[in-house]
């Protein structure tokens, strides 16, 4: 439960200096997304009046992970330069290459994986079946209701949030991890919204949705996983899972940028995989979720080895030095 009193506030130091501030609830003061959303948030929910319990989880959701998300890379500070800021222009870095090199990773086989293992869940029944256990089991489509709401808040919400933190804690790593999310976003979304368009896949009917006319719960009893009604221009469901190859995307990129951060590499691709999972028994069908987290994860995987290499040449350190015998010039990785 989330109770709103605007009254309540801790005077702290104000690290750029001054006397103080005032901020709703004990947060950190070393935490910038804490101030931010300590002041957002309990004005959002007073102005807006939320008062579901659905709406609360969603956005108690969105907001544990910001922090996660800003204390878990802000453990990732660089030895270089600090103090810089990275324009925004960045979010183009390489987009040409980037887009190019997606199809053609692991020599385009996750695209290859993508259609013929749709294909595969179709043949086999797979598909056919796991609609049914969804279908059939009205607590499945609801936990996948809340996966479809974060799914559209996490990627738009993360790399803002990452990109603003690291602006004010002057971390560059920070920032060009949200400016690489959100490449890996456009790029994601380029290439599976022609796909969603073409294949115009009948969607698999277990629930009435909320973000298409389309998403109906269908009282059809014949197998009908394999219908694809080419070129219905539904650019919203159909093949593949759009919220999938989001969440995989960034998982990927994020994977590569902080490879050697182990546990947040497990939380990021844990994450991506219980949103999917949730989407295939909500608005897609299973095989639309393989689909996604091939190509998803192509996607990131690309995006994040781009900008890897930018934050590697930021964190080579140059250094001089001099010795009673000898001087000269030191680049430590």
């Amino acid at each position: 439960m989330f109770f709103c009193n605007l009254n309540r506030t801790v005077t702290a130091s104000s690290p750029y200096g001054g006397s103080g501030y005032a901020t709703p609830y004990n947060l950190p003061q070393t935490s910038v997304t804490a101030r931010m959303l300590g002041e957002i948030i309990p004005m959002f929910y007073c102005r807006n009046n939320v008062k579901t319990s659905k709406h609360r989880r969603i956005i108690l959701a969105i907001i544990f992970s910001c922090f996660m998300c800003e204390y878990a890379l802000g453990q990732e500070q660089t030895n270089g330069n600090k103090s810089g800021i990275v324009p925004l222009s960045m979010v183009f870095h390489n987009i040409g290459w980037n887009t190019l090199h997606s199809f053609t990773y692991n020599y385009g086989l996750n695209f290859i994986g993508a259609g013929f293992g749709t294909w595969a869940f179709i043949e086999s029944g797979l598909d056919w079946k796991w609609n049914r256990l969804a279908y059939n089991n009205g607590w499945m489509p609801m936990i996948g209701g809340n996966a479809n709401y974060i799914g559209y808040a996490i990627p738009m919400i993360t790399p803002v949030t990452l990109y603003l933190t690291g602006l004010f804690a002057k971390n560059e790593k920070l920032q060009i991890t949200g400016l690489a999310l959100t490449q890996s976003l456009m790029l994601t979304i380029l290439i599976q919204t022609p796909l969603k368009i073409v294949t115009g896949r009948t969607w698999p009917g277990i629930v009435d949705g909320w973000d298409s006319s389309l998403s109906k719960r269908n009282d059809r009893t014949d197998n009908y996983s394999g219908e694809f009604n080419w070129f219905k221009l539904d650019a919203i469901g159909g093949w593949p899972s759009g919220h999938t190859a989001n969440a995989f995307s960034a998982a990927a990129t994020i994977a590569q940028i902080y490879h050697n951060n182990v546990l947040l590499k497990v939380v990021a691709y844990t994450y991506a995989s219980l949103l999917g999972l949730g989407m295939s028994v909500y608005d897609h069908w299973a095989s639309d979720v393989i689909a996604g987290a091939l190509i998803g994860f192509a996607v990131g995987t690309t995006v994040g080895k781009s900008y890897r290499n930018l934050v590697d040449k930021k964190e080579n350190k140059l250094m001089f030095y001099v010795t009673a015998n000898s001087f000269g010039v030191t680049i430590r990785k």
